[in-house]
């Protein structure tokens, strides 16, 4: 694990949680640090959010970029469809059709 001093921790991430996810690590520790140093006033948990400009984080190795979210809904819900074919949707509200006659 990896600890460190983080500036601008209330105005840009907020929790330990926030500051070792931006840089794509889990938090294992946290702390209230003393006087601008890497000294520990007092520790707290990794969701803690705390009105101070930087504080004590440690993170962990590494891990699994998040997965993206998932596209927006089409707004044409085109599987709901009849008769799409195989169920291929073309493009936004375009669909391949079966049984065309």
């Amino acid at each position: 694990p990896c600890k460190v001093l983080v500036d601008k921790f209330d105005s840009v991430y907020g929790t330990c949680d926030g500051y070792c996810a931006s840089i794509n690590r889990t938090c294992t520790g946290a702390w209230n640090e003393l006087g601008d140093s890497c000294l520990v006033d007092h520790p707290m948990e990794c969701f803690t959010q705390l009105k101070s400009s930087d504080a004590i984080c440690e993170c962990g190795e590494a891990g699994v970029a998040p997965a993206s979210p998932p596209p927006p809904p089409s707004p044409c819900d085109e599987q709901s469809w009849p008769d799409v074919d195989h169920g291929l949707v073309c493009g936004p509200c375009k669909v391949l059709v079966d049984n065309f006659e």
